[in-house]
């Protein structure tokens, strides 16, 4: 099996992947004897399944388990780790990924996003493949475009999720 070695694909896999982590635990953490649990339902299961086949393993990892910020990150670098890292790409491609500003970049912008937009985004069930479209109309906007691009020329770690796991 030949393995990519294209980091600009890798980031935009890993950044799916994380972002279709927070949509889950935006949507169906529920909180039951002061623990928190991610509980999706069968019906949204099976849409997964069918619009998301790549991320239905992750959401059926996650589906009716306690979850934490611990958690959450262990499941998702796992996740990563195992669909990606020497599966889809070379075993030096994810490091990089992780490492680089275009990820970083891109995941305090979604970030950013959900922040700015949480009201909105909490008022009625939106589908993942709804928040992707959401999100790129947002990040269309001239503003976000040119916010992006002061972040990439200044250099400055943006400080977002790693995964230590998969270096």
């Amino acid at each position: 099996m030949i393995r990519s070695v294209s980091v600009k694909s890798a980031i935009k896999d890993a950044v799916e992947i994380f972002q279709f982590d927070l949509w889950l635990r935006f949507h169906f953490v529920t909180e039951e004897d002061g623990q928190l649990w991610i509980r999706v339902p069968d019906q949204v299961m099976e849409q997964i399944d069918k619009d998301h086949p790549s991320l239905h393993r992750l959401a059926d990892m996650v589906n009716n388990a306690p979850i934490d910020y611990k958690r959450a990150q262990e499941n998702v670098c796992a996740y990563v780790g195992a669909r990606l890292d020497g599966q889809k790409y070379e075993h030096t491609v994810l490091p990089q990924v992780f490492d680089s500003a275009a990820f970083k970049i891109e995941m305090y912008i979604f970030n950013l996003w959900m922040k700015m937009h949480e009201q909105h985004l909490d008022e009625e069930y939106t589908d993942f493949k709804g928040w992707l479209e959401l999100y790129a109309g947002w990040n269309s906007l001239d503003e976000v475009k040119e916010y992006r691009a002061k972040l990439v020329d200044s250099g400055t770690d943006p400080g977002t999720p790693s995964c230590p796991t998969a270096q």
